[in-house]
């Protein structure tokens, strides 16, 4: 989803061309607890959900935030 790289992009100040669904957090050095904890809060914003804590732990690769966002949105 191009609203979350973007998303993602501004967070870890990182060039977008570099993310894809297999990235993960190890893969980009700006990608601490810390700046986890921007993303969730800006993806929450973003998109008018919230996540369980279980949910933020497991948030650690673009394709399963990706997954997560588009299932939270759809309401399941």
């Amino acid at each position: 989803m191009e609203e979350i790289r973007k998303i993602l992009e501004e967070i870890f100040r990182i060039n977008g061309t570099i993310i894809t669904p297999e990235t993960k957090m190890e893969d980009i050095d700006s990608w601490d607890s810390l700046t986890h904890m921007e993303m969730i809060a800006e993806l929450e914003d973003t998109f008018a959900i919230e996540f369980t804590a279980d949910e933020i732990m497991e948030m650690t690769m673009v394709g399963k935030i990706e997954e997560t966002v588009r299932r939270k949105r759809d309401g399941n």
